[in-house]
């Protein structure tokens, strides 16, 4: 009889259930992982939602992870059980143009584990060898669960052209606008400016590095930066209201970066990218990064642990969506435990 597992799946609409299956088989290729910890994300809840259009339940999801090797198959490199490890979860077919290049982002019949495919709400995860990364000693998996968010930031942040001290702005409080505050410190942009709405990820902002914070739901803080000022804005948000704020502030010849995903498409002002001459990029996935996200955590350029506002149990974790989904004020980042 084969070895038997919890998983939680994603059943209909806002709605999971949990279940026993059984343990997937090891081919060549791949590790299996014990997954210690789960990052509950933002493209969770819109899939839960049922209008994500990824891929249909019954599925379990979750694609920011991180946990321990527990078993290593043939033809799959040099791990060893016990490594600690984060799993980047794109996966591309290996043989079209843009994988061959490294790009398996473009690939046209790519997916995504937690997305597309089984994720990894479930007590061990089969993946191939190819997508773990070896987590440093001094970094924690709760952390290392946070590289799949932080290296989809940085090959976004990679794509500007950045020089000491250029004016910056993010424009969403949400946890990536918080790790591209950290990049672009980094990186050299000053001052760097965070716009959001929620006066407790504002102030994170400002303790992570942010120059100026603007409170939109408070009219007498902080200004907002000058119109036609900024040489870079990303805009983290995804709506409409945050593209119009983003195109107003950049001055001639800046850098919009779109990186927040709208729900519905959105009006865009033509006009003013044309007339201002703006270098407009959109960004994804980078699966070139995943080294230096790494090193960035160990060396404290990107903090991860501030960002963390509650802990659940694997067992709990229709809880943590649920707390996630009805508190957005209180929820930064939350992290699910599995015991290992």
């Amino acid at each position: 009889m084969k070895e038997q597992q919890l998983i939680w799946e994603w059943t209909a609409a806002n709605e999971v259930r949990q279940r026993t299956t059984e343990r997937s088989q090891l081919q060549a290729g791949q590790v299996e992982i014990a997954i210690s910890s789960i990052g509950i994300c933002g493209t969770d809840l819109h899939i839960l939602s049922g209008e994500a259009g990824f891929s249909n339940p019954p599925l379990p999801l979750g694609h920011e992870l991180a946990g321990i090797v527990t078993q290593v198959g043939e033809h799959a490199g040099d791990w060893k059980v016990g490594d600690r490890v984060c799993i980047d979860p794109l996966i591309g077919c290996g043989r079209c143009p843009a994988c061959r290049a490294g790009n398996k982002h473009h690939c046209p019949q790519g997916g995504e584990i937690g997305l597309h495919y089984a994720g990894g709400w479930q007590q061990y995860l089969i993946v191939p060898a190819d997508n773990i990364y070896l987590v440093p000693d001094s970094v924690t998996l709760d952390e290392a669960s946070q590289a799949e968010t932080i290296h989809c930031c940085l090959g976004a942040v990679d794509k500007l052209h950045i020089r000491l001290g250029m004016a910056a702005t993010v424009v969403g409080d949400g946890p990536t606008g918080l790790y591209f505050v950290q990049l672009l410190k980094a990186a050299g942009a000053s001052p760097v400016t965070l716009i959001g709405m929620q006066s407790s990820r504002l102030a994170l902002g400002e303790q992570l590095g942010a120059d100026v914070i603007v409170n939109l739901s408070e009219p007498d803080g902080q200004s907002m930066p000058a119109a036609d000022t900024q040489s870079i804005v990303i805009e983290a948000a995804g709506e409409e209201t945050a593209l119009r704020t983003a195109i107003s502030l950049l001055g001639k010849g800046g850098q919009l970066l779109l990186f927040g995903l709208p729900a519905v498409p959105v009006a865009v002002d033509i006009q003013s990218i044309v007339m201002k001459e703006l270098r407009l990029l959109g960004s994804t996935n980078d699966p070139h990064v995943w080294p230096r996200v790494l090193q960035m955590i160990e060396s404290g350029a990107v903090r991860v642990e501030p960002l963390i506002t509650q802990r659940y149990h694997f067992g709990e974790l229709d809880e943590a969506l649920s707390f996630v989904r009805n508190n957005p004020q209180q929820a930064i980042k939350v992290i699910v435990n599995l015991d290992q």
